[in-house]
């Protein structure tokens, strides 16, 4: 296997495409239905990636990444959103995002970018 990636996403149909994707390239893709369930898998288990929907129930992505941050995990995270020019302002000046380990993808999100932001995350963080 490549790497396990975790996909929180609170639409279950994003889940199953991002996670086919995922899966046929040969990574281990664990699934979350919003921030809480991401929190609990990612306590749980060793976590290569986490691709996070900014906008979800009780916690939200950016919510997600700043109680990552605080417990010190540094996660590489791809975060997605379907309303880019609403969260662009809110992360441009991140350190994650600035030195790279974070991404904003805009739904849909393309395989092939999915795939290349993923690699480029993971291969740096096994690097």
């Amino acid at each position: 296997m490549l790497g396990t990636v975790l996909i929180a996403d609170d639409n279950a149909m994003v889940r199953d495409s991002l996670g086919y994707v995922l899966r046929e390239r040969g990574y281990t893709v664990l699934e979350a239905e919003d921030g809480e369930k991401a929190l609990d898998i990612i306590a749980e288990t060793d976590i290569n990636l986490a691709v996070i929907d900014i906008m979800m129930p009780s916690i939200g992505g950016l919510e997600l990444r700043q109680v990552l941050s605080e417990q010190k995990r540094q996660l590489p995270v791809i975060l997605v959103t379907g309303q880019p020019e609403i969260v662009g302002g809110l992360i441009e000046d991140d350190p994650d995002y600035l030195s790279g380990r974070m991404s904003l993808l805009q739904k849909p999100v393309h395989p092939v970018t999915l795939l290349d932001e993923v690699e480029k995350r993971i291969s740096a963080e096994l690097a």
